[in-house]
């Protein structure tokens, strides 16, 4: 009986790392999870091809490929994956930046970024303290539990402005103006579309989203810029 109990569980612990070994992280987990950043529902992109994934670090990748837009245009995106995470995700234009100089030229012209990865946001967040003494002190209340900031939709869309900026700056160049026109807010996220102008030169449409915890912090979110004629 001892023995059949012995088996019984040699087999048991074969099964666990045979299922741990399946679920381990790897670079077809790396190139999935981008791709669920770049081509989601909903996206304006498609057809990922010619996609290469180079690891980095422990279940760290960067990410690169190719992927049409809806009139048939090539882009070319890119992610980077630390510790299981995509923390960064950017869409360009794959055939209109071929020499450096057009690519600093249209630096501000780059399509798509996500705000995404904790150690990413902190660093952002540390970097856009707000100018606004009482946007901060309503900070300090919600995030003592006094109020709820869902009922503040000016606080909410400062918070997402304030985060977006920042994201922008450090993906982009300098932000001229940014403005967030027309939220909306579902459960604790407030979505919706915007403009951007960057002082190096250029404009853009955008959709953006800020996903807000119950004290009214963002800890996700993302904006993607919109071709002209398709807000």
């Amino acid at each position: 009986m001892s023995g059949n109990i012995k088996f019984t569980l040699v087999l048991a612990f074969a099964a666990l790392l045979s299922t741990s070994s399946a679920f381990a992280y790897n670079d077809s987990s790396a190139r999935s999870d981008c791709l669920g950043k770049v081509v989601h529902w909903g996206s304006v992109y498609s057809n990922p091809h010619d996609v290469r994934s180079d690891e980095t670090g422990y279940r760290s990748y960067n990410v690169s490929g190719l992927v049409n837009d809806r009139d048939g245009r090539e882009y070319r995106f890119d992610c980077r994956v630390e510790d299981r995470e995509v923390v960064n995700w950017n869409v360009n234009s794959g055939s209109s930046d071929r020499d450096d100089k057009k690519k600093s030229r249209n630096k501000a012209l780059a399509i798509g970024a996500g705000i995404a990865g904790a150690a990413a946001l902190i660093a952002i967040l540390a970097s856009s303290k707000s100018k606004d003494g009482e946007h901060d002190e309503k900070r300090a209340e919600y995030n003592s539990g006094k109020g709820t900031p869902f009922e503040d939709m000016r606080f909410l869309k400062t918070e997402c402005k304030r985060v977006l900026t920042a994201h922008l700056n450090n993906d982009h160049g300098d932000v001229q103006s940014l403005e967030l026109e027309h939220p909306s807010l579902n459960g604790r996220t407030l979505s919706g579309d915007g403009s951007v102008a960057f002082s190096g030169g250029g404009d853009r449409h955008l959709a953006f989203s800020c996903a807000f915890d119950r004290a009214g912090n963002i800890y996700d979110g993302s904006y993607s810029y919109r071709h002209a004629g398709s807000r």
